[in-house]
């Protein structure tokens, strides 16, 4: 992206460096998100937010006030414009600017027993700090963002919308589809969800001790299930979504028991029906970020970004492999949720 308008947009917050450089973080597959750096000293996160995701960009900040106007610090700290507001707009996009936690790191893989308790630790603190308010006048900032029926009636549409040669996937999700019957039917706690908590959306810092969420444009009421699913499915699972050789997709039963250490004080805090539920979704996060995947490649990749060809089918493959493999742990997964509950 062009430096000058980089530039000329951080001209619009309350900030007074110069010298500033940027560097790209190419891990997000929805926003565009740049390093800021004064003085080779890396000092600010500056992001454009998606406005072909983000239907209404203002809602985003409407929530995030909302949890600060009720004295709940979740970490990130945004620099206001010069207009006093948490973002910029420039050519109808939004901007905002964040300050950069120093000596901090995410994690796309990991096998370190601490960064799994850790996870568990930062998501149930998350959980706490806003089991509290009022779900009221929160947003719903992307409607039915994880309603499973919603998003197999889009992936048959785009099935049938387009020739293809996806037909094993195509069947294997339609054979999947029926383990999850059981989420649609059960009445579900409405609460204040991140939303999209996965591993390379918590920071951490040198030690490997974790700090907070990030990534929190998805913050709206949702269950419990799809933050907990989403954040152990990206612990356990030991390879990239983008890995290409299945084969090496497997479960690690360890780091599950790291992660569930770190997050029992929330597992005697969930409902009943919520606690059966809980290992089942692990195996339906991926299976949904798998669905919505091809979906995006047989629909021309209009929602993820790409950089390669076959990225979402390749992503798809790894995603539903992963969720056939949770599905053979549930059992596992039961056992020690059951044992760390009481």
């Amino acid at each position: 992206m062009d430096k000058i308008l980089l530039k000329k947009i951080l001209s619009d917050f309350q900030i007074s460096d110069d010298l500033l450089t940027f560097n790209k973080i190419s891990s997000g597959y929805i926003n565009d998100t740049f390093k800021v750096f004064t003085n080779n000293t890396p000092k600010y996160i500056l992001q454009k937010i998606n406005s072909k995701v983000f239907k209404k960009p203002e809602y985003i900040f409407h929530n995030i006030n909302l949890i600060k106007d009720n004295s709940v610090n979740i970490g990130i700290t945004f620099i206001n414009s010069k207009s006093n507001k948490p973002y910029t707009i420039n050519d109808s996009a939004y901007w905002r600017l964040m300050n950069y936690e120093p000596g901090s790191k995410t994690f796309n893989t990991t096998n370190d027993n601490l960064v799994a308790f850790e996870s568990g630790k930062v998501l149930s603190n998350f959980h706490e700090k806003l089991k509290n308010l009022d779900l009221t006048n929160f947003k719903e900032i992307i409607p039915n963002f994880h309603n499973l029926t919603l998003r197999l009636l889009q992936f048959e549409k785009a099935c049938n919308y387009k020739e293809n040669n996806c037909f094993n996937e195509i069947a294997l999700i339609k054979k999947l589809s029926t383990n999850f019957d059981i989420i649609d039917n059960t009445n579900l706690e409405n609460r204040l969800c991140h939303n999209d908590s996965k591993l390379n959306n918590i920071l951490f810092n040198q030690a490997n001790k974790g700090l907070y969420l990030i990534d929190i444009d998805t913050i709206m009421p949702g269950s419990i299930l799809y933050d907990f699913g989403d954040c152990v499915r990206t612990l356990v699972n030991t390879v990239s979504e983008e890995e290409k050789d299945l084969n090496k997709i497997e479960f690690n039963k360890e780091m599950f028991k790291f992660f569930i250490d770190g997050f029992k004080p929330s597992l005697k805090t969930i409902n009943k029906n919520e606690l059966k539920l809980l290992s089942l979704s692990v195996a339906l996060m991926p299976f949904l970020h798998g669905v919505r995947a091809l979906t995006d490649h047989l629909n021309g990749n209009k929602y993820f970004k790409v950089t390669y060809e076959n990225q979402n089918l390749i992503r798809a493959k790894n995603l539903i492999r992963f969720s056939e493999i949770a599905i053979l742990n549930k059992e596992y997964m039961t056992r020690l949720i059951n044992k760390n509950s009481i």
